[in-house]
């Protein structure tokens, strides 16, 4: 399966207006556009007349005019020239699908499913967009281990000094990786420990499953007693999509939501948190996003490499990364834990 022939996340819906977008996925850049009734469209950033690029052109209508010539496209890539009446073109055009306030791409005809988003009883609490200078193998590695948390981030996470009391599990299928970590967690702060209801001696519960058809992660955070099973007032999920920009570059888009358990109204007190918590991730992704920003070294081969115990899931992503998202054969690499 070629790599667009996932559903990938291209942008934010909010940040599409009456000017097209030039957005790139996997090397291929993509001109997004929305015309006068609304509709969203893709087409190959190329116009198929003289190589012009369509996302600097005009969108009239229900068309996408080319600014060199004036060659015009409807949604489906079919071209008209003004100049010659009767010669035609067709640009490459893309599926597009609006939803859950962002627009998402794939090549026409794929058969691939869009992604599964369970959020039944939760909130919406945002949608985040960061780009990481690193490839998609690379980028997936941070946010598919829970190790570098006790140095890295501000708040998430689990205390440097108790690290070696972390718990952690690795649950794979052919087409899923799941890992589940419990351990002494990091202080959200005296404010927002009350708000989520973490007491003293809680355990932080992080488990994700990984998917690559595209390539996402979807978080469940929650904090518990472990003598006695009382969970917080607050539970997390996070949806976060790693889409490769190109072979350096990976854009993350980050979907969060919440649910509360205090007995108030406006989804038990979430929607007046939304901005704090909005504020939150956006600085926990960020440091997530430095990070990648400042290795020494961006080879997407593990081999060599000194792993901990934490690590086992590189190995794993990579196999499906290269069978299922790149249509390749199953990858060699194994990984060795310390």
């Amino acid at each position: 399966m070629n790599v667009l022939a996932h559903w990938h996340p291209a942008c934010l819906a909010e940040t599409l207006g009456a000017v097209p977008l030039r957005v790139e996925i996997a090397g291929h850049f993509i001109a997004i556009y929305r015309t006068a009734s609304g509709t969203v469209a893709a087409l190959e950033d190329e116009c198929p007349h003289r190589r012009m690029k369509l996302s600097l052109g005009e969108v009239i209508g229900k068309r996408l005019q080319c600014r060199y010539h004036g060659w015009t496209f409807d949604c489906d890539g079919q071209g008209e020239s003004p100049g010659t009446p009767k010669l035609h073109a067709c640009a490459t055009a893309y599926e597009v699908r609006e939803e859950r306030g962002v627009v998402w791409v794939r090549a026409q005809g794929s058969q691939s499913k869009f992604p599964d988003f369970q959020t039944d009883g939760f909130m919406h609490m945002c949608t985040l967009e960061h780009v990481a200078n690193a490839p998609l193998e690379v980028a997936l590695d941070n946010f598919t281990e829970i190790e570098h948390t006790s140095t890295i981030h501000a708040i998430f996470g689990y205390q440097l000094e108790r690290m070696h009391e972390v718990t952690v599990e690795f649950r794979a299928t052919e087409d899923s990786v799941r890992v589940i970590n419990a351990g002494p967690p990091k202080s959200l702060g005296k404010f927002l420990d009350w708000a989520v209801g973490i007491r003293k001696g809680d355990l932080f519960h992080d488990d994700w499953t990984t998917f690559f058809s595209p390539v996402y992660s979807v978080y469940d955070h929650w904090w518990q007693d472990p003598k006695t099973g009382r969970e917080s007032k607050v539970r997390w999920r996070l949806y976060m999509f790693v889409t490769p920009v190109n072979d350096r570059q990976s854009r993350v888009t980050t979907f969060s939501y919440a649910k509360s358990s205090w007995p108030v109204g406006f989804g038990g007190g979430l929607y007046w948190f939304k901005g704090v918590m909005r504020e939150q991730l956006n600085n926990e992704v960020q440091l997530d996003i430095d990070i990648l920003n400042s290795l020494a070294n961006y080879d997407t081969s593990i081999a060599g490499l000194k792993l901990s115990r934490f690590d086992k899931v590189l190995g794993l992503t990579r196999e499906r990364i290269a069978r299922l998202y790149r249509g390749g054969q199953k990858s060699l690499e194994t990984v060795e834990v310390g």
